[in-house]
């Protein structure tokens, strides 16, 4: 009896084994096949990759063209002898700059010695006081490169347009 059991028994084990091996088999197989699916998912979108990536590619070039032919036609429009001329104008220009802001400064110094000449006078005390506001907007307006918008270069007012500004009763000269 011993024989037999250890038979049955090698024979359950073998059966054991064998369904697991069965089972190991299909399980892999399984696997395999979710693999294969997933490998076949990666190698699409590493083709769709590619295939963006030559799409890029061969837009990068059109752009490349487009940009030589650009510069191809600005450089054939712009020669080296305009250039020059342009510096050439750029220098005038600046030269004229130059002059115009001197001209102003001595223009201001001569209305600033005037502005003082009538400040020792004491005549019309007022608008020796607009002139000096003036004359000090201007020197600013000159040390900053350039003149303030609320300075505004208005005509001298006519004699009847000028108010009359009397001394006050009380007071001696």
């Amino acid at each position: 009896m011993g024989e037999a059991l250890e038979k049955i028994g090698g024979s359950v084990m073998n059966l054991v084994l064998g369904a697991l091996i069965v089972w190991v088999g299909q399980t892999t197989f399984q696997h395999a096949g979710i693999l294969a699916s997933a490998d076949q998912k990666f190698a699409a979108i590493d083709k769709q990759f590619q295939d963006d990536e030559k799409r890029h590619e061969s837009t990068r070039k059109w752009l490349e063209n487009v940009v030589s032919d650009l510069k191809d036609s600005n450089r054939s429009q712009f020669t080296q002898k305009e250039g020059d001329q342009l510096i050439a104008q750029l220098r005038q220009v600046e030269g004229s700059a130059i002059n115009l802001e001197r001209k102003f400064a001595e223009r201001l110094s001569a209305l600033e010695l005037r502005l003082v000449a009538l400040q020792e006078s004491g005549e019309n005390v007022q608008e020796v006081a607009a002139l000096a506001a003036e004359v000090t907007q201007l020197r600013y307006a000159m040390t900053q490169g350039m003149a303030p918008p609320e300075v505004q270069y208005a005509t001298a007012p006519r004699v009847a347009q000028r108010p009359t500004y009397l001394p006050p009763v009380g007071t001696q000269r």
